[in-house]
């Protein structure tokens, strides 16, 4: 089975991306038939009936789209000196290898904040998975394309994605010309990220969050926290959502996805309790004394 962030599939257009998005406690198997709405959304009528006659909308096209599947695979060629072959085969196992990976990691001992650090660093299972649902996953893809064009609407300054391992959403907002950091822990996944960039000349700062105080940047205009607070452990909750909250200026925009929730495909999510709740509100509207 394959991840569905459900928060981000739940897009109506490519120009319609809600500023903020947040899931408290749902799981995020692509097997759901249909996305939750966040709690607190407001109820959407359902669309009038097409008269039968009518054909049926084209999709939108992504002419863009074989270019960078293509281009992400000889990537991964390169850096792990392995065959196309290989490579999409690994990619189309979606999540599996990663959750396998994970409850092997659980049985060798307690899965303590350092422990839990030390298997995100390690692990190269997310350059295949996070590819495999960026890349191969339309939904995924019409998201991720959406958010890009509304920062072209909006036009910060500067945007911080935080804990965005390979860069398949701050390397596309890098090529379309916004000055991105790109923060994750000094590990295989961000090694991956800063190749690529380094390979297509694209200019992205790194932030490797776990040994570097802070970033490059003093404040952001918009900070994306897409599906990374629910693989935090609580007392590394607090301190994340410290840390980025000291990042904000009053206009600061979070975007945010958080499906939390322990599941069988995805044993790594953690559980939400109050604590969770009050942390990720902290971040959505706390502001910091200047």
């Amino acid at each position: 089975m394959r991840r569905l962030r459900a928060a981000l599939l739940a897009l109506p257009a490519l120009s319609a991306l809600p500023a903020l998005l947040f899931v408290g406690a749902l799981g995020c198997s692509r097997d759901h038939a249909a996305p939750a709405p966040a709690p607190g959304a407001a109820p959407t009528s359902a669309p009038a009936a097409t008269p039968t006659s009518a054909a049926p909308a084209a999709p939108t096209a992504d002419p863009n789209l074989a270019a960078d599947q293509n281009e992400y695979v000889e990537d991964v060629m390169a850096f792990t000196s392995t065959t196309r072959e290989q490579v999409r085969a690994r990619m189309k196992l979606g999540s599996e290898p990663l959750k396998d990976e994970w409850n092997a990691w659980e049985k060798q001992g307690p899965m303590t904040p350092a422990r839990i650090a030390a298997f995100y660093k390690q692990t190269k299972n997310y350059i295949y998975e996070l590819a495999e649902w960026h890349l191969f996953v339309p939904g995924k893809r019409e998201s991720d394309l959406a958010l890009v064009e509304d920062m072209r609407r909006k036009r910060p300054k500067n945007i911080l994605d935080f804990g965005g391992g390979v860069g398949l959403m701050a390397i596309p907002l890098a090529r379309a010309g916004f000055d991105v950091t790109l923060a994750d822990l000094d590990g295989t996944s961000l090694d991956f990220a800063a190749f690529r960039a380094k390979r297509h000349d694209i200019k992205l700062k790194i932030w490797k969050s776990d040994v570097e105080p802070a970033p490059p940047d003093a404040t952001y205009d918009v900070i994306l926290a897409l599906d990374v607070l629910e693989h935090l452990p609580k007392d590394v909750l607090r301190s994340v959502v410290d840390k980025l909250v000291a990042l904000k200026h009053a206009g600061t925009e979070i975007v945010m996805s958080a499906p939390f929730g322990r599941t069988a495909v995805h044993p790594m999510h953690m559980d939400a309790d109050e604590d969770t709740r009050r942390q990720v509100e902290r971040l959505k509207t706390e502001v910091p004394a200047r």
